[in-house]
């Protein structure tokens, strides 16, 4: 399995690059896992990061007041979207993965019904 710059155009911002997945059909099962386990561990991390933003006016003067909301707007908003299209591309990942093993799967099961009958007639 290994990635390779990909092609096209994607609304997904350019300091995320897109990038093409090759997986040998054996090893399919397997990416779907790794990928699920990296969905379900970032999940699980993020959580409590994203609750803790937007950032919070920390002395509760105007001081801190202004910094919190230029915080939030210059870099809250950034982050928070960068890892929404993160979490996206896992998700769509593991949906691809999932689909291709899927239709392998038919693929393969329709090959070893004709081979099975090939070598019964």
């Amino acid at each position: 399995m290994y990635l390779a710059d990909g092609g096209g155009t994607s609304s997904t911002p350019p300091e995320f690059g897109q990038r093409k997945l090759r997986v040998d059909p054996s090893a399919i099962p397997e990416a779907r896992k790794a990928f699920e386990h990296a969905l379900s561990e970032f999940d699980n991390k993020i959580k409590q990061a994203v609750e803790d933003l937007p950032t919070r006016p920390w002395a509760g003067d105007p001081i801190s007041s202004e910094t919190a909301k230029a915080f939030n707007q210059q870099t809250s908003d950034a982050a928070l979207t960068a890892l929404a299209t993160y979490r996206k591309q896992l998700q769509q990942v593991v949906d691809q993965l999932t689909k291709i093993e899927e239709q392998y799967r038919m693929v393969e099961g329709d090959n070893t019904a004709l081979w099975g009958k090939h070598l019964q007639g």
